[in-house]
């Protein structure tokens, strides 16, 4: 028989017991989503240091490049022309013909026309400027010295004053003035060409002349390669050395006390004559410095050019008497000329010097200081030995270098 009390216990004790369990599970959930929010326990006083936490490395997408935008062209506002039919149709009937020797026809692409270079064709005349020399007025017209030379009076080459007008060829060789009436075979003997050499020569207007053809007083007249006179030139300013007795003195040698010198009289710097005292050979050297040998001595420069700094002490190289000091108006700037009996020494191109008119001096004294004054290139000393008649000497004959 069915006991409606018991099983109406049983019932709520099962329900009762459910109502425990959920209450444990969601208990259970509470803690569960507690920790995993917050996994780190709590450390106290002894707890090991916290590591850092990993952050894992993701893979981004790589986003793609961005079209440009298409580029509208402008409308063409003009049409092409076009040639008329009938003068394609006979431009294409028409044979082709190479040029001989050739086995293709080549298109012109090239514009322009370029012309080649070409030499001066004229002979001029050039004004002497304050810093021109021999050397960088036939460096600037692509000459040899040898050719300036051999077109110019030889005396005023040598003094270059700075006005003065040279006459430029416009190839090497000789600018010939006929003195006497003479043949073109005797001038082409006298410079060592071909007589055609002048004959065919584009500046003297002689085609179809013969070498037999004699040519006129006072004609000028070119000899492309020409070789003229390698004898010596040099400079004379106007150098006298007299002895006592009004005599020139002969030789090189030295005679103090009996010989009277001028140099370059109505120059700045001249003394003007001057007797001289306490002569020595210019036998010392004129820089005890290091210096460097830039031009040596030949037919178509006097002296030595030594190169040093500006200001380097420049030295007497021999005794004698001051004869020049000053300004020198024929291209050597501040000069220092010392006359040694019958024999110079030349000092050029100097910065400044220490030294009068008239003063005896000895080998060795302390005379200037280099510089670059006058025409120069560069900073040098210009070194020369004039003998008796004002000609230049080898000063490697007296001293060495």
């Amino acid at each position: 028989m069915f006991d409606n009390g018991r099983w109406l216990q049983r019932a709520l004790s099962g329900a009762m017991l459910v109502a425990a369990l959920a209450v444990v599970l969601i208990a259970g959930r509470i803690v569960f989503d507690r920790d995993e929010a917050d996994p780190t326990p709590p450390r106290g006083p002894d707890a090991p240091p916290a590591m850092p936490l990993g952050i894992a490395d993701v893979d981004y997408p790589t986003p793609l490049p961005t079209a440009l935008p298409a580029q509208q062209k402008p409308p063409v506002d003009w049409v092409r022309p076009t040639a008329d039919p009938d003068a394609i149709a006979a431009a294409l009937d028409a044979p082709v013909v190479n040029a001989p020797g050739a086995g293709a026809v080549y298109r012109a692409i090239d514009p322009l026309t370029i012309l080649p270079a070409r030499s001066r064709s004229e002979i001029i005349t050039y004004r002497v400027k304050p810093d021109d020399t021999l050397g960088s007025i036939a460096q600037q017209f692509g000459l040899q010295e040898s050719t300036l030379i051999w077109s110019n009076d030889r005396f005023y080459v040598n003094a270059m004053r700075i006005g003065m007008e040279m006459t430029i060829l416009p190839v090497d060789g000789v600018y010939h003035q006929v003195d006497e009436p003479t043949s073109i075979a005797s001038l082409a003997e006298m410079y060592d060409v071909d007589p055609y050499a002048i004959i065919d020569s584009e500046y003297n207007n002689l085609f179809g002349a013969t070498p037999n053809v004699t040519l006129p007083e006072g004609l000028r007249v070119v000899v492309p390669g020409g070789t003229g006179s390698t004898e010596p030139i040099y400079w004379d300013p106007g150098i006298v050395i007299t002895s006592t007795d009004g005599s020139n003195p002969v030789g090189t040698g030295v005679n103090p006390g009996a010989t009277r010198a001028s140099f370059a009289v109505g120059d700045p710097g001249s003394c003007g004559e001057q007797a001289v005292v306490g002569g020595s050979p210019p036998v010392s050297a004129p820089i005890y410095a290091n210096y460097r040998i830039t031009q040596d001595f030949n037919w178509t420069h006097g002296g030595i050019d030594l190169a040093v700094p500006p200001g380097t002490p420049v030295f007497a190289a021999g005794g004698g008497t001051v004869i020049f000091k000053g300004w020198s108006t024929w291209g050597y700037g501040y000069t220092v000329v010392i006359a040694h009996g019958g024999t110079l020494s030349v000092y050029g191109h100097l910065n400044g010097d220490f030294v009068s008119c008239g003063q005896t001096v000895t080998a060795g004294q302390n005379i200037a200081v280099s510089g670059n004054s006058g025409r120069s290139s560069g900073p040098h000393l210009h070194f020369e030995i004039r003998g008796p008649g004002g000609a230049p000497a080898n000063p490697w004959d007296f001293q060495s270098f």
